[in-house]
């Protein structure tokens, strides 16, 4: 969860120093009024001419906030939705798709016609979908692989594994063909045939073959070090895995998954030893990890050799709160074109 109501809109810059450093700076940022509530997850889309906007998870539905001049950002739509401090959202052939954990399953928004003035897109845009053979009305997390699947994870449906949608035939009607119902996941990603779940209840990552998508099969878990397995991403060349466990304390983890019969721990590592701050969502960036850190804000951290993560930059986006807590940074998009 978090208790901000400001979206921070942040730049990697590449400092030239003996260390070779990446840090962050404040370019901008857009306040929300309380009635919009608390936000959630964020997302990036870029259209046609190069304008670059963050998908905003509110506590009441979704904003679309022009970014292309960070030093201004503009929300240009709002659509309202069930009331919840979760969301989550990805994109895919411009579409906008938004789970979350109230009601009306999953919201799609059609964002080819988007530019950055407001009215480009309207309430006309918007889309919802609840599934027939496998029904949900909330969902925690959704992820989109680069073939156009989509994996609705911690539905309410079965044991909230993962429903999988495929989203080409028209973006707008996805059309279900599969479940994996092992394990209860929380968040995740799967790039090619390999689904990477984090199935935080059990404690562990799970990786399941995805080839056959009507059918998946487990092929192997690893407990993370603090046995709450938030979410996971994966390495460019495939063969190392980053996660996060979401409680006090916990750690960033990094894993040779290679070999799948022997998954090994290469290291892990906190980003404010002993105060009991809590990581939320990590994502791979080159050799770098970038990660929503709940109150230490965003962090950046070296995985060029990743058995010696070492923290490189970090941006604190809410320096008002420290140690324990669900207040600041819930997630952080690093992939807009302009850096």
């Amino acid at each position: 969860m978090i208790k901000k109501t400001t979206l921070f809109l942040t730049v990697l810059l590449a400092a030239i120093s003996l260390n070779a450093q990446l840090n962050m700076t404040l370019l901008g940022q857009l306040s929300y009024p309380g009635s919009r509530g608390d936000l959630s997850d964020i997302w990036g889309y870029v259209d046609g001419m190069g304008n670059e906007y963050a998908i905003v998870g509110l506590e009441n539905g979704t904003s679309i906030v022009d970014v292309t001049n960070p030093a201004s950002p503009v929300e240009i739509f709002y659509s309202p939705g069930a009331n919840t401090i979760w969301r989550d959202m990805k994109v895919w052939n411009q579409h906008a798709y938004i789970t979350n954990e109230g009601n009306n399953g999953l919201k799609i928004i059609d964002m080819t016609n988007i530019t950055p003035t407001p009215g480009s897109i309207t309430a006309g845009d918007v889309y919802q979908y609840t599934g027939s053979t496998y029904p949900f009305s909330s969902a925690h997390d959704i992820y989109i692989d680069e073939n156009g699947y989509a994996y609705i994870m911690g539905a309410d449906n079965g044991l909230g594994g993962a429903i999988i949608l495929d989203l080409n035939v028209d973006p707008k009607n996805p059309v279900e063909v599969g479940r994996y119902n092992d394990f209860y996941l929380h968040d995740g990603m799967a790039r090619g045939d390999t689904l990477w779940g984090g199935a935080i209840n059990d404690g562990f990552f799970a990786v399941i073959d995805v080839s056959n998508k009507a059918a998946p099969v487990t092929m192997a878990t690893q407990s993370t070090p603090s046995f709450f397995t938030h979410n996971c991403w994966i390495s460019d060349d495939g063969t190392k895995l980053f996660t996060t466990d979401e409680v006090s304390n916990a750690y960033l983890g990094s894993y040779d998954v290679s070999n799948l019969s022997n998954i090994t721990e290469l290291d892990r590592i906190q980003s404010n030893p002993g105060s009991q701050v809590i990581p939320h969502n990590t994502f791979v960036l080159g050799d770098y990890l970038v990660t929503s850190y709940y109150r230490d804000g965003v962090t950046i951290h070296d995985i060029s050799n990743p058995s010696i993560m070492v923290e490189v930059g970090n941006y604190d986006t809410s320096p008002q709160f420290s140690g324990n807590g669900f207040n600041g940074c819930w997630g952080v998009y690093p992939y807009l074109p302009s850096g």
